[in-house]
Order: C-alpha cells, then structure tokens, then sequence
C-alpha cells in the first residue's frame, strides 16, 4: 500500500531527476548569474528602445513647434504691414473736410477698404483670439461704411456735417483698431517695435488726436443739450397767440 508519504517522496525524486534540474544542480550558483545578466541585457534593451522612441518623440515636437513658428512669424510679417497701411490711409479720411462742387459734396478720400486676398501664410499658426479679432476688421469696416452712407443719405445738399462726422468717427476708431492689432502681432511674434507713434504726424498719434477731437465736441453737444432740455423743462408753460383765440371761441361757443 503506497502511503501519501510515499508519494510526495516518489514526486520529489522525480523532480530532482528531471534533466533542466539536473542540470541547474551541476551548475551551481552560475547560472542564476547568467539569468541575470540576460535580464539586465534585455531590461535595457527595453530601456533604449522607449529612450530613443522618447527622443523621437521630442525632436518631433520640437520640429513641429520650430515650424509653427516660422509659419507665425511669416504670416504676421505680411499682416502687420497690411494693418499698418490701413491705418496710414485712415490718416487721411479721418481729415477728410469735403469740397463743395456743383452743389454737393466732393471727398477726396473715402474710409479705406482692407483685403486679406494677398496673405499666403498659414492662418492656423495665429493664436485663436488673435486670428478673430483679425478677420473681424473687414466686417467693422463694411459696418462703418454703411454707417457713413447713412450719415450723408440723412445730410442735405448744402449741409454734409453729419457726413463728414461719420467719415472722420469711423476713420480713427478703425485705424486705431488696427494699429492695436498690429501691435499685438508684433509682440507675440518678437518683432520689432512699430513707429507709429514717433512724430506728431505719425498714423497713431494723428488718429488719437482726431479721435479725443471727435469725442470732445460730440460730450460739448450732449451737454449743450442736456442743458437747453432743463431749461425749457423748467418754464413754466403758456398758451401760443393761436391757442389763445381757440380757447376764446370754444368759451363764447359754450356760453
């Protein structure tokens, strides 16, 4: 009768005869260093293979930032000169003060349209908010025109202050905007700074001056209003010659 003794006693000899066990036994305490050394061989090369994959990764990053950026830059080259000149050809529409000639107005210089048509950089390398405030100019610009052809449609022919108002008023709040864009791409991109400013005749400094010109007369007015709206509020109210004689005849008609 074999016990359970016996049977755990056979499975170890067993065991203990197997050739891998036989074998590690005649090696002795070598072989465990070689199964080390191959787990350090492959551990590392584990490690190279995410090292370089890691590198890869960073060089394309790198590669793909460095390009985004060359792309910035050359977009906003064109942009900023494009901005600038807009608001260079405001100067001129911001002064505009009409020519009367065979009974209406004459202008010299109209509200300047600006056209994004020529600009072959990649949009995309613009920050978001940035990229909007851009593409909305041409939509104000086409608002401000229309609000300028209002303006002159209500004037009449021998009176075109409404007009010309408008012009000069929308004129220096675009070019303004568009000097500030600029400004703005130039910042983000490192570029240099613009000369805008430099000289009394300079676009910024003469759209600025124009535009504290505009509001100044147009706070005088609201004021000059304000002012003669109090006064006649506080006369005491009488009746006219005509409704004067009205109220007579409704008197002697009812007596």
């Amino acid at each position: 009768m074999i016990t359970q003794a016996d049977s755990l006693t056979s499975g170890a000899i067993g065991a203990i005869s197997h050739p891998l066990t036989v074998q590690i036994l005649n090696q002795g305490p070598g072989i465990w260093g070689n199964v080390a050394t191959g787990l350090i061989t492959a551990g590392a090369a584990i490690a190279a293979v995410m090292l370089t994959h890691r590198f890869t990764l960073k060089r394309e990053k790198q590669a793909s930032e460095d390009k985004m950026r060359r792309e910035r830059y050359f977009i906003a080259t064109e942009l900023v000169f494009l901005l600038e000149r807009f608001a260079q050809q405001c100067v001129l529409s911001a002064n505009e003060s009409g020519d009367y000639a065979h009974g209406r107005i004459m202008l010299e210089h109209n509200l300047p349209e600006i056209d994004y048509s020529g600009v072959t950089g990649d949009w995309r390398s613009l920050p978001h908010e940035l990229m909007y405030r851009i593409s909305e100019l041409p939509v104000l610009q086409e608002e401000g025109r229309k609000s300028i052809c209002s303006a002159f449609e209500n004037d009449t022919p021998f009176d075109a202050s409404s007009g010309l108002h408008e012009l000069n008023s929308q004129s220096c709040r675009l070019g303004l905007r568009a000097v500030r864009i600029s400004r703005e791409l130039r910042r983000t991109c490192g570029m240099p700074d613009d000369g805008l400013s430099d000289h009394y005749w300079s676009a910024w400094r003469v759209l600025a001056a124009v535009r504290a010109r505009i509001i100044n007369a147009e706070l005088m007015h609201a004021r000059s209003h304000h002012k003669t709206m109090g006064t006649l509020s506080q006369q005491p109210y009488s009746l006219s010659s005509a409704e004067t004689v009205l109220a007579d005849r409704q008197n002697g008609a009812t007596s």
